[in-house]
């Protein structure tokens, strides 16, 4: 009896041994994840990484300051675009954005809902997928001058109450204005601006002023959307 109790106690500190062994190799041999830091942080903790032409692009933001103005230059190097989800989430009530800045990439913006004003240069040209969506405070908004597209569900669910639509931009994408429920008036300036059929889906007060034969025009036309013609 003595023996086969000292075989089973054998036989347990192996098994046990084995198994230890396993989970020490499992923990050795698991990758390590590491988040990816850009290649500069200023004292606003905005971080910037370096694009091939030697222009910046931000990449993160980890402060909660809130009131920032970016700066259009870093170390000598021109800040070029606002890239996807930099300041998405970020606690800020007010954002200037410098001249030169070409492109606020996707989500650049989102969700957040401390932000009540956001000054945009001239020098976009493209705001991306849910670049401001979800900036429940967001009440007032200047387009850029020579800003060209309005991406998806861009301005969803902000508390706009008016925009004007400059002549330069080609197309309004898919949800760009959805579920903007103080959205009332807004102004299409050219002909040929294309506006995707949902582009104010739920925003359920809007009234659409456009030119006579335009395409805003036609498409609030078929989706039963108030406007008046100039």
């Amino acid at each position: 009896m003595k023996k086969i109790f000292s075989t089973l106690a054998a036989l347990t500190i192996a098994f046990s041994l084995l198994f230890t062994g396993c989970s020490e190799e499992t923990k050795n041999t698991a990758p390590t994840i590491k988040a990816t830091e850009p290649q500069y942080r200023d004292k606003n903790g905005i971080g910037y990484n370096e694009n091939s032409d030697g222009s910046l692009t931000i990449s993160t933001f980890s402060n909660g300051k809130s009131d920032l103005k970016i700066p259009a230059k870093y170390n000598g190097k021109d800040v070029k675009e606002i890239g996807k989800s930099s300041f998405k989430m970020a606690k800020v009530k007010s954002v200037k954005i410098p001249e030169g800045v070409t492109k606020i990439d996707n989500y650049a913006f989102a969700f957040s809902r401390s932000l009540e004003k956001i000054t945009i240069p001239d020098s976009v040209k493209k705001i991306g997928t849910n670049a401001f969506s979800g900036c429940v405070k967001l009440k007032k908004i200047k387009l850029p001058k020579k800003l060209e597209y309005i991406g998806m569900f861009s301005f969803d669910a902000t508390a706009i109450n008016k925009i004007d639509i400059p002549k330069t931009v080609k197309k309004i994408d898919e949800y760009a204005f959805a579920e903007c429920l103080s959205l009332k008036e807004v102004t299409i300036n050219s002909k040929n601006t294309e506006i995707a059929k949902t582009a104010f889906n739920r925003s359920i007060h809007v009234v659409i002023t456009a030119p006579k034969k335009s395409k805003a025009i036609k498409t609030a036309k078929s989706e039963n959307i108030d406007y008046k013609t100039k």
